[in-house]
């Protein structure tokens, strides 16, 4: 590819990462809770996710998902499940996690456990997947190295990832800064494990 077939395929990537979902919203929530910083470690637990479905779709994984209904449902019920966990959790936890100032933010997550909050929701969308096998072939040419092509695609998902959901911390961050109500802030949260309840069922009933 050229260099101007690799700017669309990079502004794509970057394009869908925008779009407010489950990833966006747990890196959202931890620059909140946990300022700008350490929502990187949530940011690194999304790009290794992202990188490694789209490894799986570039090794075939995804039309072995996309061919298997039992395999892809298993999938897709985990991961549907777990967003409504998390949901729920963020919900009860509301009044307890948001604090007014800087200084005052939840000390107990470790980067391990942020890293793995990233990463595990994420991962829970098998859906990345069949939109990676569906995305690459768009952009591969037929004169070039597909394998060194396909691992810069999958290197530019992993970018893409990480500064998406580190953008979405640093506008959490940037909320939580402006000491807001700790009632408003609870609201926030609320609002957002909310959301994650309505992914998880959607994903739960869609049939695709």
């Amino acid at each position: 590819m050229d260099l101007h077939d690799w700017m669309i395929f990079f502004a794509t990537v970057l394009g869908v990462s925008f779009i407010p979902g489950p990833s966006t919203l747990v890196a959202f929530a931890h620059g909140a809770n946990y300022g700008w910083g350490r929502s990187a470690y949530t940011a690194f637990g999304n790009c290794t996710a992202s990188i490694l479905q789209a490894a799986a779709a570039s090794a075939g994984l995804g039309l072995v998902i996309a061919s298997s209904a039992v395999l892809f449902a298993a999938i897709k019920y985990v991961g549907a499940a777990y967003l409504v966990y998390t949901g729920i959790r963020m919900w009860r936890s509301a009044a307890d996690q948001m604090s007014l100032q800087p200084a005052d933010r939840e000390p107990r997550a470790t980067p391990r456990k942020l890293f793995a909050e990233g990463f595990t929701v994420a991962l829970s969308n098998p859906k990345a997947i069949a939109f990676f096998t569906a995305l690459f072939p768009q952009f591969l040419s037929s004169t070039g190295n597909s394998w060194a092509e396909l691992s810069t695609m999958v290197g530019l998902v992993g970018l893409g990832a990480f500064a998406v959901a580190w953008s979405y911390g640093g506008l959490g961050a940037w909320v939580h800064g402006l000491q807001l109500s700790k009632a408003f802030m609870s609201r926030l949260y609320k609002t957002t494990g909310g959301l994650f309840v309505a992914s998880g069922i959607g994903l739960a009933v869609s049939r695709n």
